[in-house]
Formats: C-alpha cells, structure tokens, sequence
C-alpha cells in the first residue's frame, strides 16, 4: 500500500498520483463511452486502457500509425515513447480495434491526422484529457482519485495480474526501466515478498 505523505501522493514529475481500475471496472467506462456514441471518446479510453502509453505519447497518435503498408489495421504498432527516446512494440487488442474501426466511420481521417486534436489544431491538451478521464470515471460511480494515468495503472495492473505476478515480464509489457519501478507505479508487491512475509508472520505467531 502506499503511504500517505505528500511526497507519496505525486510522481517524480510532479503529477498528482492516481487511483487504478480493475479491468471490470475499466470495461464498465468503455460500455459507458459507447452508449454515449462519440467514436473520438471510445478510442481514447480504449487505447488508454489496452496499450498502457503514456499520455503524451497516446496524444501524439496518427490515424496512419495504425495502418501497416497495405492501408489495413496494424495488429501491432510500433511507438517511440517521449520519456525515455526508447522504440516500444505495442499490441492492438480487440477492444481498441473496435474503436479504431468506429472512429474510421465517423471521422474518415486521414493518415496524418491526429486521432485526437485538440481546438488549436494541435493535440488535445494533457488537462483536457484528464477532465474527460475524471468525469467518465464519476459518471460511472467509481469512487477514487481518477486521471490520464489511471488508463496506463489499469493497463499495467492488469497485466502483471494476467502474468501471474511475474514483475519482470509485465515490466517488459508496459515498457518500466525495470520492475521494482512497475510494482511502486501500481502499489504492488511481488507474490515472493508477499509470501516471506506471511512466513515470517506465522513463524514469529504465538
């Protein structure tokens, strides 16, 4: 668990620490995106929950970084993350293919537009971003501090979940330097230390 101090409460940015989301409940914003129709909305949060980038980078998407030579749907991107300069391949899962499919309906973008622009013709702000994220999680009656990283904390919680509490493979996944900095970005421990400690405990019980 996390501490509660003030330094504990902020990323080394300086960003305000976020709440995660089960995949149930991340499942139950993106059902409530969709009754809401608006194809742009769908694909940002489907695209924040199953590939895990970074906001900055997950703003900067193309239409045609999800195209392969051929004009079809990549099943895997390749992405250059801004923090770290460091080439990252990422997996299109089903949901976000979805939501690309739709948003290629309603938009008919082209392959250099943004998938998200913001009103200036640029990207769509980190803080416009955020406020959509907080207000979607509220409307489904999810309780918690929410943010832009609570897409990439569902997305990195889930899989170290899914890898069986394997922090070296998930590290591997969601693109950490190395995995103690996964398992403090999702208040997480490893199943070793948590079964020392529960050793420990029985050994030292009256």
């Amino acid at each position: 668990m996390e501490a509660t101090g003030a330094k504990s409460n902020r990323y080394r940015g300086g960003a305000r620490r976020v709440d995660a989301l089960t995949p149930r409940q991340a499942a139950s914003v993106l059902t409530y995106l969709r009754g809401k129709g608006n194809a742009r909305n769908v694909l940002l949060w489907a695209l924040g929950v199953t590939t895990g980038l970074r906001v900055s980078d997950l703003l900067a998407l193309c239409w045609g970084d999800f195209l392969d030579a051929a004009g079809n749907l990549a099943e895997r991107i390749t992405v250059k993350e801004t923090k770290t300069g460091k080439l990252r391949g990422v997996a299109v899962l089903s949901a976000a293919r979805e939501a690309l499919a739709a948003y290629a309906v309603a938009y008919r973008p082209e392959r250099c537009d943004l998938l998200f622009p913001g009103r200036d013709g640029g990207p769509l702000s980190r803080e416009q971003a955020r406020r959509l994220v907080k207000s979607w999680c509220e409307a489904c009656n999810l309780r918690g501090d929410f943010g832009t990283h609570t897409m990439r904390k569902a997305f990195c919680t889930a899989a170290y979940r899914n890898s069986g509490g394997d922090p070296v493979a998930t590290a591997r996944v969601t693109g950490h330097s190395n995995p103690a900095q996964l398992l403090h970005y999702i208040g997480e421990s490893t199943r070793t230390e948590r079964e020392i400690v529960a050793g420990m405990d029985k050994a030292f019980g009256a």
